[in-house]
């Protein structure tokens, strides 16, 4: 009895119990759910043999058999549900519950077949083909076939040898409960090759995580390789949004988490997006403007690149990355965000880093060992695709204020009419930053006078006012450009300006127009909706271009002068000749009336000759 028990059950059941270990490990290394289900399955099935044991070694009893045989349904669902764990997230589907349903009557049927004359015998000589075996055989070929054509589609050898086991598994479960075959072949040794198919499942399942693991390298180092956008463009950080949005998306898909934040560091703000998936639409907002997120990007990337935290709200501050609070504003806004559990990846290169990839979960241990590995390295592979990017836009930046410069060089040269001069400045910027919100100004004693004001891209007409203590007169002042990227209310207060327009900008970039060496005017970018979308390098392409358009305003200036001197010579050679030439002496008058309404804007002309018999003034001519 001893060694028959050995052979059928303790042996079959330290199988089992090896490969309960092996998902737990192969689970804990991928946090794939389709694991969790086989991890669930092999204890079951381990709980199956430990009941088996039991009765091995006592008097056999129909109540533990029975309770053996619901394992044997549990583990069997636990496939099933494996299966659909491979495409979508566990949800409880009626046809579990039906499996779930159909099993406990087969196993109330096996029982039933096992008890003869009143009494319960299960020896499965009297009972080859008992009806749950049958069941779970049919339900192994289903998933045996469902994994077969999923090794065929993705031409993966670790699922064609899982699906070969699940087999070999199913019928040897049909024709004598794992037992008949190897006994018939191999006699009493035969026992011990019972667990075979379970071993071969092992095995296919350490080779289903190699594979997963150089597939995921694979297909997501080529899909992050490049952001898919046209590099002939010079593209802003908003024209990127979509292309790492659909990077996160496919990040974030395998992991059991729908929420996730692309967070970028101020520096690269003006080039790069930040972005979010499943948390609330001010959230990289709140980061910017708080801190937070250049605390964890810092903090993320002195730690070589990953850092986690648990119960982040009891936790004190690991490492001073910044000085102030911080860590507390970070804790904050995590707490009003209702996340506990934090995972923090940098994007990192050699030389920059560019921020930081921000997992919120409810688990404490989220990611595996072999998760975090594969995710560091993404997270590198999309740091390099970023810093190729950075590097082309560079190119393309400087190719495009060169060309720029030159436009607005030949502008300046070919045109002297102010208004079209301005336009043409605004228009040629707005291929390199944000013009939407720009305006160019002039003081004209003691008023603001707006030669070129645009509003959200609408041009406005021409206005004036009142001379103040606003970010233009600061400009005229100190004949000085200023960049301010954010906290302007901050920047007002500290420059003493106290001037708010009615629509107060939050990211502002001017620069002195200067004529003859002192400051006459501004010209200014700004933007009503968002910070950090200036940089000091659109400061001094502004800079040079309000030089360019002191050099046109001068020229335009100096033509206007000249022509209304050219105006005023023709004037008086005109009245030079009439006369000389004229006879008549009203007639000169009326001629003379003419070309003066003619030169000038005035309601009424009139010539008068003052008599001084009569004390009176006698009008000659009138217009």
């Amino acid at each position: 009895m001893t060694s028959l028990a050995v052979s059928m059950v303790i042996v079959p059941g330290i199988v089992a119990l090896l490969l309960f270990l092996l998902f737990t490990y192969l689970y804990e290394q991928s946090r794939q759910q389709y694991f969790r289900a086989w991890q669930f399955a092999w204890a079951f099935y381990t709980a199956h043999y430990c009941l088996d044991g039991w009765d091995a070694f006592h008097h056999p009893s129909a109540i533990l058999a029975f309770a053996g045989s619901l394992l044997l349904v549990a583990m069997t669902i636990c496939i099933f549900v494996s299966t659909r764990l491979m495409r979508e997230k566990f949800k409880l589907h009626w046809g579990d519950v039906a499996l779930g349903i159909a099993g406990i009557v087969l196993a109330c049927w096996n029982l039933q077949a096992q008890i003869k004359g009143g009494s319960f015998r299960p020896d499965p000589s009297l009972t080859p083909h008992l009806p749950l075996d049958v069941g779970m055989g049919i339900v192994l070929l289903y998933c045996s076939s469902y994994f077969y054509r999923h090794a065929h589609r993705k031409n993966s050898l670790a699922f064609k040898l899982l699906a070969i086991s699940l087999a070999l598994w199913a019928v040897l479960m049909v024709f004598g409960e794992l037992r008949n075959p190897f006994v018939a072949l191999f006699g009493t040794a035969g026992h011990f090759l019972g667990p075979i198919p379970q071993m071969l499942l092992g095995v296919a399942m350490v080779m289903a995580l190699f594979e997963n693991e150089r597939n995921a390298v694979q297909e997501n180092a080529l899909a992050f390789s490049t952001l898919g956008v046209d590099p002939m463009r010079l593209l802003s950080a908003g024209d990127l949004v979509p292309s790492l949005q659909s990077i996160l998306d496919r990040l974030v898909a395998p992991l059991p988490t729908g929420r996730a934040v692309i967070y970028i560091s101020e520096r690269w703000r003006a080039i790069l997006p930040s972005v979010q998936r499943g948390f609330s639409p001010d959230l990289v907002a709140k980061m910017e403007k708080s801190g937070a997120g250049e605390y964890i990007a810092e903090l993320a990337y002195r730690r070589g690149g990953f850092v986690s935290f648990r119960n982040v709200a009891d936790i004190s501050e690991p490492l001073p990355a910044f000085p102030g609070a911080r860590f507390l504003q970070f804790r904050q806004l995590l707490s009003d965000e209702g996340i506990r559990h934090v995972t923090a990846v940098s994007l990192q290169t050699r030389e920059h880093n560019f921020g930081v990839i921000f997992f919120p979960h409810a688990a404490r241990s989220f990611f595996g060992s072999s998760n975090l590995r594969l995710l560091i390295g993404l997270a590198l592979q999309i740091g390099l695709t970023l810093e190729n990017y950075v590097v082309m836009h560079d190119a393309q930046r400087r190719t495009k204020e060169y060309e720029l410069l030159t436009q607005i060089g030949q502008a300046v040269s070919s045109r002297l009419d102010q208004d079209e001069i301005l336009r043409t400045v605004q228009k040629e910027l707005g291929q390199i930053f944000d013009t939407g919100d720009f305006y160019v100004a002039f003081q004209e004693g003691d008023e603001i006078q707006f030669e070129l004001e645009v509003v959200k891209g609408q041009f406005l007409p021409k206005r004036a006012r009142k001379y103040d203590n606003g970010l233009t007169e600061y400009i005229l002042r100190t004949a000085q450009p200023l960049l301010i990227r954010s906290d302007l209310e901050k920047a007002r207060e500290r420059l003493g300006t106290t001037f708010v327009p009615p629509n107060p900008s939050k990211c502002f970039c001017g620069a002195p127009i200067l004529l003859g060496g002192k400051p006459a005017g501004v010209m200014a970018a700004m933007s009503t909706e968002r910070e950090y979308v200036f940089e000091q390098r659109d400061l001094e392409v502004l800079q040079t271009a309000a030089g360019q358009v002191s050099v046109a305003v001068e020229n335009a200036r100096l033509f206007a002068e000249e022509q209304r001197r050219a105006r005023q010579f023709s004037f008086l050679n005109s009245i030079s000749k009439t006369a000389i030439s004229s006879e008549d002496a009203e007639q000169m008058l009326l001629e003379i009336v003419g070309h003066i309404q003619k030169n000038f804007r005035f309601d009424h002309i009139g010539i008068g000759i003052f008599d001084y018999a009569r004390k009176e003034v006698e009008i000659k001519a009138e217009a």
